[in-house]
């Protein structure tokens, strides 16, 4: 298909479970290529597992879990193929330990855009490897992947922290990421019950994790729970987001990156505007702290700065309701300004 598409000067893009934000899954007066049917589990060791690019990773985790093993950063949906997170970089509640999901690859199998298959890696074509992950399928399709694998916790605990506001929110990621002492950290913006909340998730996946020290938070919830259904909390969500008409309906959410000494001004204008007008009922505003050093994809653009966050609108918008779509997009619009003017770049940009 892609030296057919090269001949006719068509082009050629990868869609796996189509959850990108800027219709880079989308090929006008092209092809779009469905990668779901590659979706094979290959091989299994103690350090890496070979899959191919349409297996989701919720997949990959029923198949390693067994072996007491994990790929070290998910992203927080699992229903995600393998091959669409590499292509964006996959980011998550780990980053700040374990940098991107392009970072734990350890080898791809690509189709070029001429329409050869190649092996690439850190020491073997690697300019075909650099240009691949995070390259939003633009500059070959990744067929195959070999994936990094550490221990994987049985039991974990996981805090909900809840904060006054969105500086003590964000003080409190600065404190847990710079000292390192859990495994996922992650806040949100929310509103349950007509009340804004801002909410730390903090979880520890062993025991020399959880030391909560320092922390200014209001309140807690903590519960033991299994690092698969820690994982997988998402899952529930869906059948409720279904049965609103909110899953198939727009969504359109926008993710930034900013320094660290802009993250509270950008969070305090998301919680003035969150409400269903923007958001809908099932909409958030999450915020990642990550470590610059720990990612090193070079198609990953980070802000200057030892310590960045990645900041997201999750908006839904009702079916057929353009004028919603269009404001949400407006407001999307206002947020990028904000984000680049404070020296942030953008997160899944259009290519």
């Amino acid at each position: 298909m892609i030296k057919h598409a090269r001949t006719h000067g068509l082009a050629v893009i990868p869609r796996g479970a189509g959850h990108s934000t800027s219709g880079q899954a989308q090929a006008p007066e092209g092809f779009v290529l469905d990668m779901t049917s590659l979706a094979t589990i290959h091989d299994i060791s103690p350090t890496q597992v070979v899959v191919d690019a349409g297996a989701r990773w919720s997949d990959v985790l029923r198949a390693t879990l067994p072996h007491g093993l994990t790929p070290p950063v998910l992203t927080d949906y699992l229903e995600l193929t393998v091959g669409g997170t590499l292509s964006v970089g996959g980011l998550g509640g780990a980053s700040h330990h374990h940098g991107a999901q392009t970072d734990n690859v350890l080898s791809l199998e690509v189709v070029t855009p001429a329409g050869e298959t190649i092996t690439c890696a850190p020491t073997s074509n690697r300019e075909i490897f650099d240009a691949v992950r995070a390259g939003r399928g633009r500059n070959g399709v990744i067929t195959r992947a070999t994936l990094r694998l550490i221990p994987a916790p049985e039991f974990v605990q996981w805090h909900k922290l809840h904060c006054t506001d969105t500086d003590q929110l964000v003080a409190d990621q600065r404190l847990l990421v710079n000292a390192g002492t859990f495994g996922y950290v992650e806040g949100q913006l929310k509103i349950r019950d007509g009340h804004h909340v801002a909410e730390l998730e903090a979880v520890a996946f062993n025991a020399s994790q959880g030391n909560l020290n320092g922390l200014a938070f209001q309140d807690i919830e903590t519960q033991s729970t299994t690092y698969w259904d820690f994982l997988n909390r998402l899952a529930s969500g869906e059948p409720l987001l279904r049965e609103a008409g909110l899953w198939d309906s727009p969504h359109p959410w926008c993710n930034v990156l900013v320094p660290s000494s802009a993250a509270e001004g950008l969070l305090q204008h998301l919680q003035q505007e969150l409400g269903a007008d923007l958001y809908s009922d099932f909409g958030l505003v999450l915020a990642y702290p990550l470590i610059s050093s720990k990612i090193t994809t070079p198609r990953l653009r980070l802000p200057p700065g030892d310590l960045v966050f990645l900041i997201a609108a999750l908006r839904y918008s009702p079916t057929d309701a353009p004028d919603v779509v269009t404001a949400m997009q407006q407001a999307n619009d206002v947020l990028v300004t904000k984000a680049l003017n404070a020296g942030g770049t953008l997160y899944l940009a259009p290519l």
